[in-house]
């Protein structure tokens, strides 16, 4: 518990989340404003490895292409909606999460309160069901039973969200949305799927390999007419 205490106030709330979420960005600002000056050293160990320790190097060629033209629209949707959907979690632990001295007395004192709550249930139960119980009395037990079960509800739930409390990404996870999340996943396995078999086909290889040729040989063109037109100068000058 005390990894996740990061502002060492006693407890685990939306404001330790925050911090790890703020360290988090800290660092990627970090890596994403340093790693374009290593472009080229990235490129040179990427490509080293992936020649000595792939056997099937054209694959990983293609699945990388086919990956950044079609896979990674898909997944960067999904990943978004993930992000969305742990930002709505979070903001919901931060609202109803108990604080950790909170939840420590819950589960502490279960066990006693809800049997308390259950002999004042059965009591209340056996009068309703006693024949020599008066109308009255009747409804009266009634009325006791419900409270008590109303009570030991909301026991139940508040012993569930005290143990939550105890894990900071199970609070988070129970409050996002099922449908949300499986439809941000399912679109994430769409990009990466849908780019293996584009890589493992030899059609698609075919097609991927001719549009790589043809953007390079697009862009090897492109330069040319640019040097020649600019050498003529403007189109009706001698």
């Amino acid at each position: 518990m005390g990894i996740l205490d990061l502002n060492k106030d006693g407890k685990v709330d939306g404001k330790d989340a925050q911090l790890f979420i703020d360290g988090a960005t800290k660092i990627y600002n970090r890596v994403a404003q340093e790693a374009p000056k290593y472009r080229m050293q990235q490129h040179a160990i990427l490509g080293t490895v992936t020649l000595f320790c792939s056997r099937s190097f054209p694959y990983t060629i293609m699945f990388a292409q086919a990956f950044r033209l079609t896979g990674w629209p898909v997944v960067k949707e999904g990943l978004a909606q993930l992000a969305k959907q742990y930002e709505k979690g979070r903001h919901e632990l931060s609202r109803q999460a108990p604080t950790l001295s909170e939840a420590q007395k819950i589960l502490s004192n279960y066990s006693t309160d809800m049997k308390l709550l259950k002999d004042i249930y059965d009591e209340a139960e056996a009068i309703s069901a006693s024949p020599t119980a008066s109308p009255s009395d009747v409804a009266a037990a009634s009325r006791r039973m419900r409270v008590a079960k109303d009570d030991m509800d909301r026991l139940t739930l508040s012993y569930g969200r005290a143990r939550a409390v105890l894990s900071s990404l199970h609070a988070v996870l129970q409050a996002m949305d099922p449908t949300e999340v499986s439809d941000a996943v399912s679109k994430v396995w769409v990009g990466l799927s849908t780019c293996v078999v584009a890589a493992v086909s030899p059609s698609a290889q075919c097609l991927s390999a001719g549009v790589a040729v043809g953007e390079r040989l697009a862009a090897f063109t492109k330069g040319i007419y640019e040097r020649f037109f600019a050498k003529r100068g403007p189109i009706g000058e001698p």
